[in-house]
């Protein structure tokens, strides 16, 4: 009887371990717009915030959701996102428009440096998902607000819509292009009013 009562623990130690292993895919949005240069310098005259992406909330879980129809999403269990979706999009926004726009300066919301941002971005993510033949939609609205004189600047409301690879790393990489056309997007606008 002594002998089953220590083999028990060792037992459930090893099940215990056993549940543990992760066979789960981890994925991030990318920039696909890299900076000129690694180190450049930072411009205080023209600062841009960009502000905590909000994101529809059953994108605000760590698995990835497919669209299996117009009222029907799967959540996946195993393909989880590396992080904070909402903290990846705003990341990769803040390189590329850095690319885009090299004579301002992007920062994330909330920063630690001592300074104050002229504007700041705002984005809401209501849809961002594909679908099993990896057609990916991207739905949404950006603005950008003056701080100073506290009104709207520019913004709008966006639909993208593309067809890439099927299968998720398909779905994550189209997802990474349609953010990337986005991006241009708004560059566009904030260019036109320098």
């Amino acid at each position: 009887m002594k002998r089953y009562t220590l083999a028990i623990p060792g037992l459930l130690l090893i099940l215990l371990l056993a549940g543990c292993s992760s066979r789960s895919d981890y994925y991030r949005l990318h920039p696909r717009l890299l900076p000129a240069q690694e180190v450049r310098p930072l411009h205080t005259r023209h600062i841009v915030g960009i502000g905590e992406v909000q994101v529809a909330d059953y994108l605000q879980k760590e698995s990835l959701a497919t669209r299996l129809g117009p009222g029907r999403i799967k959540i996946n269990d195993t393909a989880l996102w590396a992080g904070s979706l909402s903290k990846n999009i705003q990341r990769v926004l803040q390189v590329n428009l850095s690319r885009l726009l090299p004579t301002r300066t992007f920062l994330a919301y909330p920063w630690e440096e001592p300074l104050s941002d002229d504007e700041r971005l705002f984005l809401t993510v209501d849809r961002f998902d594909g679908d099993l033949n990896g057609t990916v939609t991207f739905m949404g609205h950006w603005s950008l607000i003056d701080r100073k004189e506290d009104r709207l600047v520019t913004g709008e409301s966006f639909r993208y819509i593309r067809r890439g690879a099927p299968g998720t790393a398909g779905i994550v990489e189209t997802q990474s292009r349609l953010l990337e056309r986005l991006s241009r997007r708004i560059a566009s606008r904030i260019r036109h009013r320098i």
